[in-house]
Formats: C-alpha cells, structure tokens, sequence
C-alpha cells in the first residue's frame, strides 16, 4: 500500500473515532485542525480553541446551508456563511456552548429555527464534489468525515504557530504539532489523489458501431463524473481480457486532429496509430476530451495535462475490462504519469504512448 494512502487512511480512522487530525498543504500554506462536526465535545473544542486561531468554522455542503438557510455573509465571498449560536446556548462564545453549535450543525434533526444569527460559529459552503470539485480546506474537511461513515460536516480551525505566535503554522510546523500531540496528519493532495484512485471518475453514456479510419469499431462514450469532460474509446477488433490490447493514448487537438495543421504532431499520430491496429486487426485509442476550449494547437492555449487524465484513462481502461497493454516505446509528455497510474489500478504495461 502507497504511504499516502497509510496517512489517508489513518486519517479516516480518527475522524470515525472523533479524534482530531491535522490538515496540512492548503494553498496559503496553512495547517488545520479538523475533526468531525457530530463528534463536537466541549473539551474537543477547548483543545481546538488553544491551538488554533479560535475562530472554528463548519464545512458544509452546500444544501445543507440551503436547508438550514444559511446565507452568504457577504456578496463577494459565497463560501462564507452567516455565523450562528445553537438556540439556548447563553452567550454561545464558552467551548460548552460552540460544542453544541458545532454538533446541531451537523444533526439531521436540526433545522433553521433551531439557531439564532449572528453567533459565533462560521459556517462554510462546501463544494458537492468535496475535492475533486475544489482542492480547499473546507471540501477536504467535509471529504474526512464522510470518508469516516460521519455526516458530511466538519469543524476546522488554523493552528497558531508555536515559533512565532502572532502567525500561523506553516511550512513543517503542522506536521510537529501532529506529532506532539499524536494526531494523524494528511495533504489535500493526498485526499485528492485517494478519492481518484478509490471512486470511478468516469461514466460510460453512449455506445456504437462506427465506420472508422480502422475499419468498423465499436466506440463508447465516457462522462466525467466530476466535470464536464468527455472521452472516447474507440476499440478496433476485440478487447480481451487477459490478452494484450495495443494502447494509444490522444488528447483532443482540434486543428491538428479535423484540419490536419501542420503546427503540430498531434493529427498525424492518431492518424498512424488508427492505421497500425488497423494492419494488425486490434487495439485501443482512448480519445481524451478534457473540460474547458478545445485543444487546439497553434491557435488555444494547451494548458497542463497530468494526473487527472492518467486516472481518467485507468478508470476508462477497468470499465472496458482491460487489464492487460501493449504499448509502444515512446512515452511523451506526461506518459510516466500515466504508465504509474495505471499500473496503480492492476493494469499490467511495459511502456507507454501517449499523443496530443
């Protein structure tokens, strides 16, 4: 098992048992302390409150905030929430009393009645895709407690540097104060990376026969379940499992790939690639379309391509059933991403193409 994953999962472990743990590699560099919203306790929030910042946020969906009409607090940040006191907490600033806000926050039974505004608890909109939809602190939160079987809410705080007190903890920080107080600790990246190696991130929508360059091949479309891409896999002869299936991998080049330009090598190798399985009576072009402008070589700017698309292209592979690759020698671009990627899913390959 991958040491990232050790640390994802030992992570989850303390989130179900309503253990703390601690959040590091946010864009501002910060660290957190994150715990599970229904597991508030009065001395877990004391811990929380020496520790960080004590400003303690709720992560929560976003109709969850819907359903307990918790508002944007102001029209240029929608992720923040009016804060609020649970009903009947007294001054609701004692961690007795945020306990409890923290917990009804997370309750199904509770409901917008139940809370009065301002208080002193902020509630935070999260994204539905947690973070494969935004790698931020707040969707990370929200992904550890469902990932731990708790309802998806979570209390997070900044934790205050030791070195220099009036700052936050950054840089290697986080991870000494995890270890002094013997909490788990756990990247967004790394929970990212987790869910997409563990979640399907594709979804098969269409299928068909089509005449194509190859001769006629069976192709099938594919939705990106987190996203607005879509991908083809244009199978020419049979796919077997167990048998070695030629692979060529092809990122979507509008000018290179319909007109033919010249700017690029992009049309050129697909084109190849078609007509070798074709000669040879097999293989696999999986056609990637990712979400934004068409590539387009010469004219748009490419962007990045990396581990996203590797994992899209596992994920594609395990639904077609294809464990088994033979690839050729080149491997361009981000072709060793992808030859690990795959190799994560059980996809047995000794080389990879990669085109686009």
């Amino acid at each position: 098992m991958k040491t990232s994953d050790v640390r994802v999962r030992r992570a989850i472990t303390a989130v179900a048992a309503g253990q703390p743990v601690v959040l590091a590699g946010d864009a501002d560099g910060d660290g957190r302390l994150v715990f599970a919203a229904d597991a508030a306790t009065p001395r877990l929030v004391a811990f929380a409150i020496r520790h960080t910042s004590g400003y303690l946020r709720v992560a929560l969906p976003g109709s969850e905030c819907e359903r307990l009409n918790l508002p944007p607090m102001c029209h240029h940040d929608t992720a923040q929430c009016v804060s609020v006191d649970c009903r009947g907490t007294g001054t609701g600033i004692s961690a007795r009393d945020r306990a409890r806000t923290i917990a009804a926050l997370a309750s199904p039974d509770s409901a917008a009645a139940d809370f009065v505004r301002p208080g002193h608890v902020l509630p935070v909109r999260a994204r539905a895709d947690g973070v494969l939809g935004r790698a931020a602190a707040a969707e990370a939160a929200v992904d550890l407690a469902d990932l731990a079987g708790r309802p998806r809410a979570a209390a997070l705080g900044e934790i205050v540097s030791r070195r220099s007190p009036a700052k936050m903890a950054r840089g290697g920080e986080p991870v000494e104060f995890a270890v002094e107080h013997g909490l788990a600790v756990v990247s967004i990246a790394e929970l990212v990376a987790y869910r997409q190696r563990t979640e399907p991130q594709v979804l098969r929508v269409a299928e068909s026969m089509l005449p194509t360059r190859a001769g006629d091949s069976r192709v099938i479309g594919f939705r990106d379940v987190h996203g607005h891409g879509e991908h083809l896999a244009v199978i020419i002869g049979a796919a077997d499992a167990g048998v070695p299936v030629p692979l060529h991998v092809h990122i979507e080049c509008l000018t290179g790939d319909v007109f033919g330009s010249r700017a690029c090598r992009c049309g050129g190798e697909l084109h190849d690639a078609l007509a070798r399985m074709s000669a040879r009576g097999n293989g696999l072009v999986v056609y990637l379309r990712p979400p934004g402008p068409p590539r387009s070589c010469g004219l748009y700017a490419r962007g990045a391509t990396g581990d996203p698309v590797s994992h899209t292209v596992a994920w594609i592979l395990r639904d077609l059933g294809v464990y088994a690759l033979k690839l050729s020698d080149a491997s361009p671009g981000f072709g060793i991403v992808l030859f690990g990627a795959i190799r994560e899913h059980g996809i047995a390959a000794d080389a990879l193409a990669v085109a686009g």
